[in-house]
């Protein structure tokens, strides 16, 4: 109980201090302060630093004790020599929690500042802390981008640098973020605390942990067998000693290397379940139906035909020299809108598939952005999940990362999707156990 009170102080702050705040753009604590003023938070903003009288037209208090009001959480940007005499303001005005900034991981100076906020009762998240980030509270104190992508997907981060570029990425890349919290050297706040609160938290539905170690793996797992069939992790990382650690865990969490992959995984498992592994390959290419097909074959995915039932419905919307009694079904490279919509109607209507992926390649005869239109009602209408691969120019890219934005999971690339929802088929066999 007394670890939710620090991290709703953490997460939910009704006021923050920012300590060692800049006027220079470029200085983290000029950065920290201007994300937390211009993404909107809600409460009262306390900056601190002796040097300015005012900072974004926001007094600036000389220390923290000058604030007469109550504060919920320390923003720490000062140097990291000064942070003890800092703590023990803190402690004087009864501050509970503090996000270290300052310093580098792995820099045994650290351990001192850890204890001394231990014997004065404040929790610390860091040092080296990105910051951290909380959708629903109107909260960006990171040092990351002001512009983020709201949505359901948390990041939980080890490395500072690491975790301003991933969060600038999920803005390129469409992924709607609902927390960002960087852990930094988690001398005191560690992944199994952070994962727990997010794991709890409604905005979320789907978590992508950066870890190079782990501080208390039998936490961590409890957890894990605790949520994760409610709530997918997806864990980045190359350290062998991680996957060690998480050898006893019986379940399926996808541990890689790779960042693009590990985005890709979260993002479809923030979307709908799947309750089987039957799949349908719509296709207007039969290049790209062949090379998707290829790829199955290292899946859980089954690629059965379809029914003759079925057959016989989807055969009044197939073009002249397309394909609609094997899977994949190519509807030709004349297939506009019109086509891909009644066939997508009858298959997710149907028994015979649990979800279905639509390969669009970008052609003169149709718009991918009408067609993605289209892709998001049929989202919108069906519970079965449908996972758009829409590949060519400009117009495609926009295409998905308008889907993306709407936290619909589609690709650029078969490889891409194939491997998501063999992941997806992976985790929704656990939760349906």
């Amino acid at each position: 109980m007394e670890d939710d009170i620090y991290l709703s102080y953490l997460f939910r702050p009704k006021s923050i201090a920012v300590i060692g705040v800049s006027k220079t753009p470029g200085k983290m604590g000029y950065e920290i302060l201007t994300n937390i003023v211009r993404y909107g938070f809600q409460g009262p903003i306390f900056p601190v630093n002796p040097k300015y009288k005012e900072i974004h037209d926001i007094r600036c208090y000389k220390t923290i004790l000058d604030i007469t009001d109550d504060i919920d959480l320390a923003i720490l940007v000062s140097p990291i020599e000064r942070i003890p005499k800092i703590l023990g303001e803190l402690k004087a005005k009864g501050v509970k929690v503090a996000v270290v900034i300052s310093g580098r991981r792995g820099d045994l100076s650290s351990l001192p500042i850890v204890e001394l906020a231990r014997k004065y009762g404040i929790k610390i998240l860091g040092p080296s802390s990105m910051g951290i980030f909380h959708a629903g509270s109107k909260l960006n104190a990171a040092l990351g981008p002001l512009s983020v992508i709201e949505g359901s997907v948390g990041l939980i981060m080890e490395s500072r640098t690491l975790g301003m570029a991933l969060m600038g990425l999920t803005t390129v890349e469409g992924i709607g973020l609902s927390a960002v919290v960087g852990l930094g050297d988690k001398l005191d706040i560690n992944e199994s605390d952070i994962l727990d609160f997010l794991m709890r938290d409604r905005s979320t539905r789907s978590i992508l942990m950066h870890l190079e170690k782990i501080n208390d793996p039998e936490s961590l797992i409890d957890i894990l067998k605790n949520s994760i069939n409610s709530k997918p992790v997806v864990i980045l990382s190359s350290a062998s000693d991680v996957r060690e650690k998480l050898e006893s865990f019986d379940g399926y969490i996808p541990i890689v290397d790779d960042v693009e992959q590990a985005l890709d995984l979260v993002l479809v498992m923030a979307g709908k379940r799947i309750k089987g592994n039957r799949v349908l390959i719509v296709t207007n290419s039969g290049g790209a139906g062949k090379l998707i097909t290829g790829l199955s074959n290292q899946t859980k995915i089954k690629l059965s035909r379809p029914s003759e039932d079925l057959i016989d419905q989807i055969r009044q919307f197939v073009p002249e020299g397309g394909i609609c009694s094997s899977n994949p079904i190519d509807i030709t490279g004349r297939a506009g809108t019109d086509i891909y919509r009644g066939i997508l109607d009858v298959v997710l209507s149907s028994d015979d598939f649990d979800g279905i992926i639509a390969i669009y390649c970008e052609t003169a005869l149709s718009d991918p952005l009408r067609l993605a239109s289209m892709f998001y009602e049929l989202w919108e209408l069906y519970e079965k999940p449908i996972i758009p691969v829409m590949m060519g120019g400009e117009k495609s890219k926009e295409a998905v990362l308008q889907l993306r934005r709407k936290g619909i999971p589609a690709y650029s690339s078969p490889c891409r999707a194939m491997r998501a929802i063999d992941s997806l088929i992976k985790i929704s066999s656990f939760s349906n156990q």
